[in-house]
């Protein structure tokens, strides 16, 4: 299946997402045949199928991350401490950005490529300049709200089937980690429309996005899309046209109040996200989806198990008395002469020698309940 928009020449016999069929060509089609015919197919696509406003994608931006690989005036760069500390600055000259590993110059890392190890002048420690990705820049950010981390951000993308150049309604916009994942994700030719309740959280995110490079490809409207707040009357507004939107997502305390606004501009076969701590929150949403005509409904929790991997210092081996099993043969292996002499007489291992190995250990501690994620998808027909 050919998924991307707007065109419509796909492989023979497969299906469009306008719904048109390619042309497919018998013995006697020509050249000029095909090609004629391919292109009515594409014009009437164009013209009855995807709404005007969304087929010039010349100014909805390329790339989230920088193209080039060396670091200018202006860039946003993720400053690696350590594992568990991250930050950001926007390279300037002159500037400087301090941390407990030491105050690090700006002008140490303009012109050299991102990832460059940067020591600092004040201490022997260093930091590395990265470039942002919005995995780095979920660790990273300024923290308004809670945000999706990067687990339940890569699962929501899998599952929404978000690619290049599909078009995505966000509601609760945030500190903006998730709509920084979506356009990653849906660029070059997609678009994001965010709602944000919070006017302050509004300017802000707007502030950043541009900042970022992401101000063609993410539009911010102040807006509660469940018309809870007084002069809001809910939904998402008449200037994303309806039925035009591959798929929505929702981080909202009641996400079930904005389902009717959903169906208004939702795609057939379009899919749905919900992002709710609580279990009820997901009970409620999957109630009001399923009667508004929403199909597929499920619920999922993602758990993140991270293991080390160390090099440890460990004495050779001791072999045990007890026989073990390889397969259904049981295996004797005995350990004999100075060895066990010495084990019984010293109370120790026999003196073994020493080597390194690498091992691997589940980490002590393990992140735990984020949130619920409900998926559903809308009906073909209205």
């Amino acid at each position: 299946m050919d998924f991307s928009l707007p065109h419509i020449v796909t492989h023979e016999g497969s299906l469009s997402k306008s719904g048109l069929e390619r042309y497919k060509p018998t013995v006697d089609s020509s050249p000029d045949d095909l090609e004629h015919m391919n292109g009515i197919a594409s014009n009437a696509a164009l013209d009855d199928q995807i709404s005007p406003s969304f087929t010039s994608f010349s100014s909805f931006g390329e790339s989230l991350i920088p193209r080039s690989s060396t670091i200018s005036v202006g860039d946003l760069v993720v400053v690696y401490s350590s594992i568990e500390e991250l930050s950001f600055t926007y390279a300037k000259h002159g500037e400087r950005h301090s941390n407990r590993n030491g105050t690090f110059h700006h002008d140490d890392f303009i012109g050299q490529e991102f990832g460059v190890k940067v020591p600092s002048r004040s201490t022997d420690g260093f930091v590395f300049a990265l470039r942002p990705t919005p995995e780095l820049w979920a660790r990273s950010l300024p923290h308004r709200t809670q945000i999706v981390h990067e687990l339940d951000q890569s699962m929501v993308i899998f599952m929404l089937d978000l690619k290049p150049g599909c078009m995505v309604l966000e509601s609760g916009t945030g500190s903006g980690a998730m709509s920084t994942a979506i356009a990653r994700t849906v660029s070059p030719g997609g678009k994001v429309w965010t709602y944000e309740f919070n006017g302050d959280r509004v300017e802000k995110a707007r502030e950043e996005f541009k900042r970022n490079g992401l101000g063609d490809i993410i539009e911010v409207t102040h807006r509660d899309v469940c018309g809870k707040r007084e002069g809001d009357v809910g939904g998402f507004g008449d200037f994303v046209p309806d039925s035009s939107i591959d798929a929505v997502f929702l981080d909202l305390p009641e996400p079930w109040e904005a389902v009717d606004g959903v169906v208004a501009k939702i795609k057939p076969n379009g899919r749905l996200c919900s992002y709710s701590p609580c279990i009820e929150q997901s009970q409620k949403l999957c109630a009001a989806a399923e009667k508004a005509g929403f199909h597929s409904v499920q619920t999922i929790e993602v758990r993140l198990k991270e293991y080390c991997v160390d090099r440890v210092e460990v004495e050779e081996r001791v072999e045990c008395d007890l026989p073990f099993y390889y397969g259904n043969k049981a295996v004797s292996d005995r350990k004999t002469g100075e060895k066990r002499k010495a084990e019984e007489e010293g109370g120790g291992e026999g003196g073994g020698e020493k080597r390194t190995e690498v091992w691997t250990r589940p980490k002590q501690s393990m992140r735990g309940h984020t949130a619920f994620l409900s998926f559903a998808t809308f009906k073909v027909g209205r």
